[in-house]
């Protein structure tokens, strides 16, 4: 009868420690999905904000292209038309990453591990792009200073 009744109390033990380890086990998982969605919230809210900061900068060198002069101007057309360009392509690069932080809000763990890489790719590629458009911002800016140091040449 002792016998007995301590093969229940030790398969009752053995029960509450399973059933712990099960517990411990799903919140460790849960904690882990929720830090990585955080992060890659995170991550989307960063290209989110270089591209606002791009953004910002396309429009001051087009606004500054229009207080140029006429000769300045008629000189940075081919700029200006590439700066317009990038800056159409970047609301397209916007409104992705605002659509990608929603989705990702939204999704549950299974979503997250079929859709993160995909999602990743994409703002990689975007965050490409600012790249690229960042440099022909300098190339831009360098264009505008000759611009304007020819036209003080010629006029003096």
């Amino acid at each position: 009868m002792a016998a007995l009744a301590i093969s229940l109390l030790s398969g009752w033990i053995s029960y509450r420690a399973h059933r712990h380890s099960v517990r411990v086990g799903e919140e460790e998982s849960r904690l882990a999905f929720s830090r990585e969605k955080s992060e890659f919230l995170v991550r989307i809210d960063k290209a989110r904000a270089t591209f606002d900061r791009l953004g910002d900068r396309l429009e001051g060198l087009l606004n500054a292209m229009d207080r140029a002069s006429d000769k300045s101007r008629a000189s940075l057309t081919d700029e200006a038309e590439q700066l317009k360009s990038d800056l159409k392509y970047l609301e397209g690069c916007k409104r992705q990453a605002w659509s990608l932080w929603d989705e990702t809000y939204e999704m549950n763990q299974s979503g997250l591990a079929h859709h993160k890489p995909r999602f990743l790719k994409l703002i990689e590629d975007d965050e490409q792009f600012a790249s690229d458009a960042q440099l022909r911002c300098d190339r831009t800016e360098e264009a505008m200073a000759k611009a304007a140091t020819k036209i003080v040449m010629f006029t003096l």
